[in-house]
């Protein structure tokens, strides 16, 4: 494994490495190193929860042991139902990921963890141990961007980021991954699991994709997200409606979705009618001149995003 090539590839998404030094160290010093990303099974997860498992696709196709963890007690703690249903959900979400896994190269090399299946009694002794290090302004903050509104007030909120802390410790995580919005979280793992005895991650974080609004996060409470079990139909008309003003690179969630997801994941130009691009800068260079309108860019977009979730 050339540390050098894996970065170079990881980089070709805007992310964010806590540090690159130590991921170097731990290219070079571990034959087969250890990476994850948390998924909450709730329903569908969107393209921004596979853009954000993007490194941990990457690192896989490069070696790495690569863990899909289903936490279903963090969805519990999280309002997002009870254990049978969140049960199912994990299912649907492992079949609709290993079928994006099989169109990016790494099908079969993706390990699929659920929370129970080690977050026992002793994992929650430990869990008491690091609540003595961690207080709770700490704890509150790192799940600003997490937490359902309807429980950023309850007592659930200040265990789950904990969980999350600890579970890099327990599976024993060389390089965690998470959209920049865990990077509080993964900030406490790199100051706190050493304590209790466990290695210190390597974390990456990458960019929050902007939902088919044009205004918030995507998500699936907020109405606005691109799901991977899509229809063909349903794609279409969802990014037929989504916010796109010609010549806008501010707000633009198409132009976010190509920067953040289809351009770290391909190698040839892309066409958006008779423009020809090679890179997002050359696609937002583009688009501020006019030279592509907004029914060539979202015809485009159903057609690469359809690529990968259909």
């Amino acid at each position: 494994m050339n540390a050098k090539e894996v970065i170079s590839d990881l980089r070709r998404q805007e992310i964010e490495i806590l540090t690159e030094e130590r991921l170097v160290k731990v290219i070079e010093s571990n034959p087969r190193p250890t990476t994850y990303i948390g998924l909450e099974p709730s329903n569908s997860l969107h393209i921004g929860n596979l853009s954000a498992s993007i490194p941990v696709m990457k690192l896989a196709k490069h070696g790495f042991k690569a863990l899909i963890l289903l936490a279903d007690l963090h969805a519990l703690a999280n309002d997002k139902g009870e254990m049978k249903e969140i049960r199912e959900f994990a299912a649907f979400d492992k079949e609709m990921y290993e079928k994006i896994a099989g169109k990016m190269g790494v099908g079969g090399k993706l390990e699929y963890k659920y929370g129970t299946d080690f977050e026992d009694q002793t994992y929650f002794i430990q869990l008491l141990r690091l609540s003595r290090l961690v207080n709770f302004t700490e704890a509150e903050k790192s799940m600003d961007e997490i937490s359902k509104s309807s429980v950023t007030r309850m007592t659930s909120s200040i265990i789950y980021p904990l969980m999350q802390v600890l579970d890099i410790g327990v599976m024993g995580i060389d390089v965690a991954v998470g959209a920049i919005d865990q990077r509080k979280v993964h900030v406490l793992a790199i100051e706190n699991l050493r304590k209790l005895g466990y290695k210190t991650p390597v974390a990456i974080h990458g960019p929050i994709m902007l939902g088919t609004d044009g205004t918030k996060k995507m998500s699936k409470s907020l109405g606005n997200a691109i799901f991977l079990n899509e229809t063909p139909e349903s794609l279409e008309s969802k990014i037929r409606k989504t916010y796109c003003a010609p010549g806008d690179v501010v707000v633009n969630p198409i132009l976010s979705w190509y920067k953040a997801m289809i351009f770290p994941l391909t190698e040839r130009p892309i066409a958006f009618g008779n423009v020809s691009v090679g890179s997002y800068l050359e696609l937002e260079a583009a688009w501020k001149e006019n030279k592509i309108s907004p029914q060539e860019l979202k015809k485009s977009a159903n057609r690469d995003i359809g690529n990968l979730i259909l």
